[in-house]
């Protein structure tokens, strides 16, 4: 039988005070649902010979058999504890006791047949292991029955917190002719929050016992990369051991062997916590093209300041990295000046003093903004670093990006999924949507309503892709303008989309795939282009003449008379040079091969776009 016991051992308060309680516990057990943060393997440890001292407190159970069903084999108690004890940087009200050797801290408990506490996936927010593996105690094994219990110890502001598994074997077992059993606590110290295992000497109680195998023992944080554990092979006695290598080490036993033999009465295990924990929850808001904010969590024990280091490089900073602000004192900073369109990495620790700072909190990572792209826009999706998106490992283009997870859309060169040229924007659904988007150009050019979208779209692996256009409004919510239907796979479908005056505020446009299940969707030679052209435009297009095309290294343009300017254009959307005094024959041998617009600006503020194709 598997049994999880809810204990509660103190009176009931008045309301109010249930109330202020509650609101406390709530506030806790948020706290320990934001915990982020690698900080038990920074705890020291220690191991000393002393004395073990066994408790005769509160029974949390006890063995009323010797069957797997009444021989605590599987079971977790909820306990409260009389003042907080703060682990891994947080402040707890209360642990989980598991029959099999170890606590562990916040909302999510153990399974009742976890036996491997430091290396399991269990979403509990850390873990303290004693003797962690399937064990079981003893009904009135010559005399001796084996229990769980708690006492509150010493006087404050000194106390230590014991936890006692009394009588227990070192594996599980129902006989009642071989019994061995030992005896051991964990004990959390107030004030210092100090970690310490204490073990006490076994023996045989009826016959001879002979069990071989391994414990986990040591410290798990929230998760499974943070550990501090001992490991000790068969060959090495078992108060010999050395830090754990991995979250599955493991200290070897024997109850018949000398060595590793079992644990010597006294033996203590002590782990420390550091004096300076990190700040915990780090998040990063209020991006833009050259800016954001970075925001904290501040650990239980706040210290006087916090250091920031960002990069554009994944490469984690060292207690000696120079951090790029320091002396924060509040829980959030601007950082900048950055770049756009750019993939940066952010850092945060504590600084409780000159030469005592925390380790550095995990990293987070985020992207800027890209700068709006100009009012006459082509991307054909070829050839670009791009960033790294979505599970697929795809690379989009520079100002494009997923605004969903996993594989969103990302630019493929699969011959299944491209449109034309050797690569399109691949938008995939599998039973979720994504979206991609990019930044609207300046000057409020697309609100003003007067450009049209126009894109190639082809369908992959299922009929009856759906595609919605619409935008991002202030909130950063999805808002549909239009929707098309792509319903035939390989088929490419070419479309054009009037732009509608759009709401003050918005910078990105987005496109959404509503396919079936495990459906994708490509895009290709998306593009901005004027609605519709004034009389004056439509003759100056007609007229205007730009040869050959494509070019080698110069073009020819008639009319020069009649423009002021001519800009050219690549097709991410830079402005690459800016022409004034135009000749009727101009240079462009400085430009890499590919696809590249001329914006020409007439002296009557008119103004056009060509394409022009670098060979």
């Amino acid at each position: 039988m598997k049994q999880i016991y809810n204990l509660s051992f103190f009176k009931r308060k008045s309301a109010s005070n249930y109330l202020k309680s509650s609101a406390a516990a709530l506030l806790l057990l948020l706290a320990g649902s934001n915990v982020v943060n690698a900080q038990v393997n920074v705890y020291t440890f220690a191991q000393s010979s002393g004395t073990y001292t066994p408790i005769t407190g509160t029974v949390l159970g006890v063995a009323t058999g010797n069957a797997t069903t009444t021989n605590l084999n599987s079971n977790v108690y909820a306990l409260p504890l009389p003042y907080n004890f703060i682990f891994n940087g947080v402040s707890y009200s209360s642990v989980n006791v598991s029959s099999n050797g170890f606590i562990t801290f916040g909302a999510t408990a153990p399974g009742t047949t976890v036996t491997s506490p430091i290396s399991s996936t269990t979403a509990y927010d850390g873990a303290i292991s004693a003797f962690g593996r399937d064990i079981s105690s003893v009904y009135d094994a010559n005399g001796v029955t084996g229990n769980i219990s708690w006492e509150n110890v010493g006087t404050a502001p000194n106390r230590e917190i014991v936890i006692q598994w009394k009588d227990f074997r070192p594996a599980s077992s129902t006989s009642t002719t071989a019994v061995y059993t030992f005896s051991f606590q964990i004990r959390l110290q107030e004030t210092t929050n100090k970690v310490s295992v204490v073990y006490s000497a076994g023996s045989d109680v009826i016959g001879t016992t002979s069990s071989s195998s391994t414990a986990q023992i040591g410290l798990r944080g929230t998760s499974i990369a943070d550990f501090n554990n001992r490991l000790n092979a068969s060959t090495v006695n078992f108060g010999n051991s050395t830090a754990g290598t991995a979250n599955s080490s493991t200290q070897s036993y024997s109850t018949v062997n000398a060595v590793p033999g079992m644990p010597a009465s006294g033996l203590t295990y002590i782990w420390t916590p550091p004096t300076c924990f990190a700040p915990l929850a780090v998040t990063v808001n209020g991006i833009t093209t050259n800016s954001a904010v970075v925001n904290w969590t501040a650990p239980a024990i706040a210290p006087g300041s916090y250091d920031v280091y960002y990069s554009t490089s994944n490469t984690a900073p060292t207690s000696s990295t120079p951090p790029n602000q320091s002396g924060i004192t509040a829980l959030t900073t601007p950082i900048g000046p950055l770049q756009p369109s750019t993939n940066y990495y952010v850092w945060v620790r504590s600084s409780c003093g000159s030469s005592d700072k925390s380790s550095w909190t995990a990293v987070t990572n985020f992207a800027t903004q890209c700068n709006p792209l100009p009012g006459a826009y082509f991307e054909d999706f070829e050839a670009y670093p791009g960033v790294t998106n979505g599970s697929a490992g795809g690379v989009l283009p520079t100002c494009w990006n997923n605004l969903g997870t996993a594989q969103g859309g990302h630019v493929s060169s699969s011959t299944s999924s491209v449109v034309s040229g050797t690569k399109g924007l691949y938008l995939w659904t599998s039973g979720t949507t994504y979206i991609a988007y990019v930044a609207l150009p300046a000057m409020g050019t697309l609100q003003s309503g007067n450009y049209k979208l126009k894109f190639d779209a082809k369908a992959s692996v299922t009929a009856n892709g759906v595609l919605q256009i619409g935008y991002l409004d202030t909130t950063n919510t999805f808002v549909q303008l239009t929707t098309f239907s792509v319903p035939t796979p390989g088929t490419v479908y070419p479309f054009s989309f009037d732009i509608p005056v759009l709401p003050a505020g918005v910078t990105q446009l987005a496109l959404k795939n509503l396919g079936t299940p495990a459906n994708s969707l490509s895009i290709d030679n998306l593009s901005y282009e004027l609605q519709t052209l004034s009389t004056s435009e439509v003759l100056k297009n007609k007229t205007l003449k730009i040869y050959p095309n494509p070019f080698t290294d110069n073009v020819n343009i008639s009319d020069v008379e009649k423009i002021k300017t001519i800009s050219v254009i690549d097709v991410s959307g830079r402005v690459l040079k800016t022409i004034e005094n135009i000749s009727s024959n101009i240079n462009l041998s400085d430009l890499k091969t590919g696809l590249y617009l001329l914006n020409v600006q007439y002296k009557d503020s008119s103004r056009s776009s060509h394409k022009i194709i670098k060979k």
